[in-house]
């Protein structure tokens, strides 16, 4: 008995030193992000985070939608259009989660058509490596311009993901606005569109807007695999795409 005891005592330190010896990466917290309306977002990153903290990561979906929403509020999703609703009630246990931790944000965001957010003409990885710790992103989708993400007094238009070449998207300069390259359904494919999610069941003259989810996870490395590490996700907004301008 007093053996089984001891074997049993060493095997829940064991367990319990490789919860403690695993790497932990820190969210950006929801509260953090502040909502306004259908084309802003501010995100405030901490000012620290873990030793294997290398960057952050966007990931973002296209939504066609016939419905003109003043405010993305989750209460609107499913207006919008009922994939969004979809994918939000199956992201949402991960916001702000202390026991769903260690995902592949990876592959489960990728997993669910969701790509990677770029820039124009700079690297996202970097921009949103430590230098943004302590700082505001804002993320503006107002009319005015092509959508952007401002960092202090720097100003970095926002585009749209290739998948690393494996699709074209339509329009070729892959901008955050809404034109008929993007919602026409003949384009939105596996080889074309392949961010974008079609509304079923509505003609293409009612295919009048396009809503962008985004959501932000902090990477790191795990230094005994080597490979990548992520933090939960935090819901940065659901922006309307302007229309071109």
């Amino acid at each position: 008995m007093r053996k089984w005891l001891l074997l049993l005592l060493a095997a829940l330190f064991l367990a319990s030193c490789g919860l403690d010896d695993y790497p932990f990466i820190n969210p950006v917290p929801q509260s953090n992000i502040t909502q306004q309306l259908n084309n802003r977002a501010t995100v405030y990153i901490p000012n620290s985070n873990s030793e294997t903290f290398t960057h952050f990561a966007v990931f973002y979906r296209i939504y066609v939608s016939n419905t003109l929403v003043a405010s993305t509020v989750r209460d609107t999703y499913s207006t919008i259009n009922p994939a969004l609703a979809s994918d939000a009630n199956v992201i949402r246990p991960y916001i702000d989660s202390d026991t769903l931790v260690n995902t592949n944000m990876d592959s489960f965001f990728q997993g669910r058509g969701y790509r990677y957010l770029s820039l124009q003409s700079a690297s996202i990885d970097t921009v949103l490596s430590s230098f943004v710790l302590g700082k505001n992103l804002v993320f503006d989708f107002s009319s005015s311009r092509n959508p952007t993400m401002i960092i202090d007094s720097d100003v970095y238009t926002l585009i749209r993901s290739n998948g690393n070449g494996l699709f074209s998207p339509r329009p070729t300069d892959r901008l955050f606005v809404n034109t008929e390259d993007l919602w026409k359904s003949e384009y939105i494919n596996s080889t074309t569109n392949a961010d974008v999610v079609d509304l079923s069941g509505i003609a293409d003259s009612d295919r009048r807007y396009t809503y962008a989810a985004m959501y932000i996870v902090a990477v790191g490395i795990n230094t005994a695999t080597y490979s990548n590490i992520y933090s939960t996700p935090s819901l940065i907004h659901v922006f309307q795409l302007p229309d071109q301008w």
